[in-house]
C-alpha cells in the first residue's frame, strides 16, 4: 500500500482542522446557551454564530463567573482560565494554518509541504517548508480542547445543577472522526 501524497495529507489535515474547530465553536455555543438558561434553539444559535470566536470565549467566561463566585468554582476557576487560554490559542493557530497560502505542487520531501509566508519587515514573501505532522498534532490539540470544554461543562452541571443543557451539549459535541478513521 502506497503512502498518501503530501498534497492529500495536507488537504486531509486542513479539512480536519476546519471540522474540529467547528465542533469547538458549537461546544462553546452550547455552554453559552446553557449559562443563559436558554434552550439551544436554532434562532439563538444563529445569533451566536455572528459573534467572533474570541468574543464568544470571553462571553462564556463572563457568564460562568456571573453564575459562580471564585470560591464556589474552586479548582474549576483555574480550569476556566486554562480553557480560555487554550481556546484563544486554538483560534490563533487555526487561523495561521487555514489562512496560509499553501503550494503543495512544489516538490518537497515526503511529509512536508510548502507555503508562502510574508518576510519579516518586508513586503516580500518567501517559501517555507512545513512538516505535515505539525498540522496533525494541532488536530490532536483541537480535539483535546474540545474534550476539555465538554468535561468542564459536565463538571459545572454536576457540581451546581444550575447549568443545564448537557444533553444538548453531548449531541453537539460528538467527537469528530479523524479523516483517516
Amino acid at each position: 500500500m502506497s503512502q498518501p501524497s503530501n498534497k492529500t495529507r495536507l488537504y486531509e489535515a486542513l479539512g480536519q482542522i476546519v471540522v474540529s474547530f467547528k465542533a469547538l465553536e458549537q461546544a462553546l455555543d452550547a455552554l453559552i446557551l446553557a449559562c443563559m438558561k436558554c434552550p439551544a434553539t436554532q434562532g439563538k444559535t444563529i445569533l451566536i454564530d455572528q459573534v467572533p470566536f474570541a468574543h464568544r470565549v470571553s462571553s462564556m467566561s463572563e457568564l460562568v463567573r456571573e453564575l459562580h463566585r471564585e470560591h464556589e468554582l474552586g479548582a474549576l476557576n483555574q480550569t476556566l482560565f486554562a480553557l480560555v487560554e487554550r481556546c484563544v490559542a486554538c483560534e490563533q493557530q487555526r487561523n495561521n494554518w487555514i489562512r496560509s497560502c499553501w503550494v503543495p505542487e512544489v516538490d518537497s520531501a515526503l511529509g512536508t509541504v510548502i507555503r508562502l509566508r510574508r518576510s519579516a519587515g518586508s513586503a516580500g514573501v518567501k517559501l517555507e517548508s512545513v512538516d505535515i505532522v505539525e498540522l496533525e498534532k494541532f488536530i490532536v490539540v483541537l480535539n483535546a480542547t474540545l474534550a476539555y470544554l465538554y468535561g468542564f461543562h459536565q463538571k459545572l452541571a454536576a457540581n451546581f445543577k444550575r447549568i443545564e443543557g448537557i444533553q444538548t451539549l453531548g449531541s453537539l459535541m460528538r467527537m469528530p472522526r479523524l479523516v483517516n478513521d
